[in-house]
């Protein structure tokens, strides 16, 4: 059971973040809202749209805005004072957020409010940001200078959960490593739901789907990106298309960076995880990341010259043969705009 508050909570925010099982979390808070009701949770309906509460991403940070966004999710909540009410975003873990939600929320929600955010050790977090946006044809770079340019913007957790735990206080913070082995079940929605004395198994939920690890190629996602800036070629369409049906693309972890720059990256989040260690997570669960695969003596993963070669094959195939089958069934989906 993770940590929790002796109060017991009106309002819980799951904060994200960004590659920690966010979606398949919302989805299953989406498809089981009505059974979560009869349990006494409403997943709020003001700014969600879909599964997430993404939407509000925009008004949370801005200070004219605020206000008016707390008065509506206050209306919700008191409207069912006798509920716990959930809110979910894998976008809301920024400084800014924090910030706005100090100044505006209304006092009376303090007392009764927990967060909930899930961290990724911060080179796998980098690595996966990586991939992300050169995909989508937003950063042309290399690893090496995105990890620098990047590194505390995106793997300074701490600056970050001491703006939320201004809000209420840090006893208010939940923080749980995104690493499998330290999970329930080994999966984020079975863990947020044993904050809850819930299980996915429970009678009358649906059961979330098991989808698997969708951590694109090195490869795949370099030229998707490339795609995405020299022409109107819908990439995202064309990823989506890879992942629909039995001919999967490639699928590769631990090639963005070698080992030694890993290293050095968890060396410099050192100090810094230690400190989020002491703050925010109980004893009993150890430090805030084990650093498996680090150590001089465990293989890198990094594909060797080789491997390369063939995963640039296999990307350049399977890119193909997704276009032509969108051309096939429909042309226009191809192309944005």
């Amino acid at each position: 059971m993770a940590q929790v508050r002796s109060a017991q909570p009106k309002l819980l925010i799951h904060l994200g973040n960004n590659k920690t099982g966010s979606t398949s979390l919302q989805g299953f808070l989406a498809n089981n809202e009505k059974a979560l009701q009869a349990r006494g949770v409403n997943f709020i309906s003001f700014g969600r749209k879909n599964i997430s509460h993404n939407p509000l991403l925009r008004q949370m940070r801005n200070p004219q805005k605020a206000p008016d966004v707390w008065a509506e999710i206050s209306a919700e909540i008191n409207a069912a004072p006798q509920m716990l009410h959930i809110m979910s975003s894998e976008v809301f873990f920024e400084k800014s957020v924090a910030d706005t939600m100090a100044a505006h929320m209304p006092d009376a929600l303090r007392p009764n409010l927990q967060m909930v955010v899930y961290l990724r050790r911060q080179d796998l977090y980098l690595e996966a940001m990586y991939k992300q946006l050169t995909k989508n044809g937003r950063i042309h770079t290399t690893p090496k200078d995105f990890a620098t340019d990047a590194l505390d913007e995106l793997g300074g957790y701490e600056t970050v959960l001491s703006a939320f735990g201004a809000v209420a206080g840090h006893q208010a913070m939940i923080v749980r490593p995104f690493e499998r082995p330290r999970m329930k079940n080994g999966d984020t929605t079975a863990d947020f739901l044993d904050i809850l004395d819930m299980s996915p198994d429970d009678d009358g939920f649906v059961q979330p789907e098991r989808p698997a690890n969708e951590t694109l190629s090195n490869a795949t996602v370099q030229f998707l990106g490339a795609l995405a800036r020299h022409s109107n070629v819908n990439a995202r369409e064309i990823a989506r298309e890879m992942l629909r049906g039995d001919d999967q693309p490639p699928r590769r972890s631990g090639d963005v960076f070698r080992k030694p720059d890993r290293q050095k990256i968890m060396a410099h989040f050192a100090d810094e995880n230690s400190r989020v260690t002491d703050r925010y997570l109980a004893p009993e669960m150890g430090p805030l990341f084990t650093l498996d695969g680090l150590d001089n003596k465990a293989p890198d993963p990094y594909p060797d010259a080789a491997q390369e070669v063939v995963l640039y094959a296999q990307a350049q195939e399977k890119i193909a043969a997704s276009i032509g089958r969108i051309v096939t069934r429909e042309r226009g989906k191809l192309f944005r705009g």
